[in-house]
């Protein structure tokens, strides 16, 4: 049985911190490394990290100073052993079998990465609610061109993906996300993407994304209107270099789209 590293950036959650790593403590899947990263938590994180870590042999804490959650999840994965890595945004939470399908997906297919849908409304799964689920392969370079497509929602977020720890090589130092910056999965998942050769996906909601107005990602500020521009044209550079110009043309025109008002109006605050 391989050993799978679930990477765990902590940063002031406390309301939801324990929510989320009761759900990956109890996965299906029990070989797991689990790497909770404390970065520099003002609340009561750090505390409830180390009682994890004295409840749950599987379980390793980094505490370090705040330097982001680029940097977290890039010290996680440099602490790492599992072959295949996974990454948990501490404010979400993992269906049981969440692990144990991707697992599945990877290594029966022969995929260097296996992604899964997600949902915003947290109940656990019926039996029904995945009747009708297809699960598929697809070639990276595939992925690529469609990028932005009917696949958006799954592919440029991090935390509902495994991955073979092989196709970090080319990142060196470890340095997989972009230190300093925000809105870091829109930098590196087509990245990811492009040094996988092929991705199985499952249409399965085995992940429970919470969406809250205080993250990052909702803030309508001016530094966080930048910060997605600036993210989106590192992704539309690496789409034009490589000569995926459909892809190219559907984020330019979607990212405008439904973005385009948010991001002229922090600007101009």
């Amino acid at each position: 049985m391989d050993l799978i590293s679930v990477i765990v950036p902590v940063y002031n959650v406390e309301e939801y911190m324990c929510e989320c790593v009761d759900s990956v403590c109890s996965q299906t899947y029990r070989h797991l490394e689990i790497i909770l990263v404390d970065d520099g938590s003002a609340d009561g994180c750090p505390a409830l990290c180390d009682d994890y870590a004295l409840k749950d042999r599987r379980i390793k804490v980094i505490h370090q100073r705040n330097r982001g959650l680029s940097e977290a999840r890039n010290i996680g994965y440099e602490a790492s052993n599992g072959k295949y890595i996974a990454f948990v945004d501490a404010d979400d939470i993992t269906f049981d079998t969440y692990i144990e399908e991707l697992y599945r997906l990877i290594t029966k297919n022969n995929a260097q990465i296996a992604a899964c849908a997600y949902t915003r409304v947290l109940r656990e799964p019926e039996a029904g609610d995945h009747a009708n689920a297809e699960s598929y392969v697809i070639t990276s370079g595939k992925m690529l061109k469609e990028w932005h497509g009917r696949r958006k929602k799954i592919e440029t977020v991090v935390w509902n993906k495994l991955y073979n720890r092989q196709i970090f090589a080319d990142f060196k130092g470890g340095n997989i996300f972009p230190e300093g910056k925000t809105h870091e999965d829109v930098y590196t998942s087509h990245l990811l993407a492009a040094n996988a050769e092929t991705i199985a996906v499952t249409d399965k909601k085995l992940y429970y994304y919470r969406r809250r107005e205080a993250s990052i990602s909702r803030a309508c500020t001016k530094e966080a209107a930048k910060g997605d521009l600036e993210a989106q044209r590192a992704r539309l550079r690496f789409f034009r270099e490589n000569k995926f110009y459909g892809a190219y043309f559907r984020l330019l025109v979607g990212h405008w789209m439904h973005r385009g008002m948010y991001v002229w109006k922090a600007l101009w605050n």
